[in-house]
């Protein structure tokens, strides 16, 4: 039987500092979103998608950041069992989780507007596979090569 390496953290640990990264790491995408979308928007033509008129940056990425908070525990709560069981997720299991943990709490609560949840929840999710490279880079989950 091989010795287990001690350095490597256990399943569980990792899955509570994915649950700890989601919470901290995808509300944080999440506001940098609504800032670089207010902030640059206007700039490059996307006048359509956004409020008239604009709120300010400062304060919408706060928003976004507090409100993004349930979401990205719903998204955790997806991806934790496969943390559990390997160690690890992919960038397609982010992906999926960040869509349905942002539409799921998007439409039980009634916010955003519902013509704005196709790309909101694009944007979940991409913030989502963000969160999971974060976590791959800091070496909390394992990476993509052989278990």
């Amino acid at each position: 039987m091989a010795k287990a390496n001690s350095d490597e953290p256990g399943n569980l640990a990792r899955a509570m500092w994915v649950f700890l990264g989601y919470m901290l790491v995808g509300p944080f995408f999440a506001g940098l979103a609504v800032a670089a979308a207010l902030l640059l928007g206007p700039v490059i033509g996307l006048q359509r998608w956004l409020p008239d008129p604009l709120p300010e940056p400062g304060p919408s990425a706060v928003d976004a950041f507090v409100w993004a908070a349930l979401p990205s525990a719903l998204a955790a709560v997806i991806v934790i069992p496969k943390v559990i069981s390997s160690g690890r997720f992919g960038w397609i299991e982010a992906a999926v989780a960040g869509v349905v943990g942002f539409a799921a709490f998007a439409i039980l609560t009634g916010t955003p507007d519902r013509a704005m949840l196709p790309g909101l929840s694009f944007i979940a999710g991409l913030a989502s596979v963000g969160v999971q490279q974060a976590m791959e880079a800091g070496r909390v989950i394992r990476g993509a090569g052989p278990s």
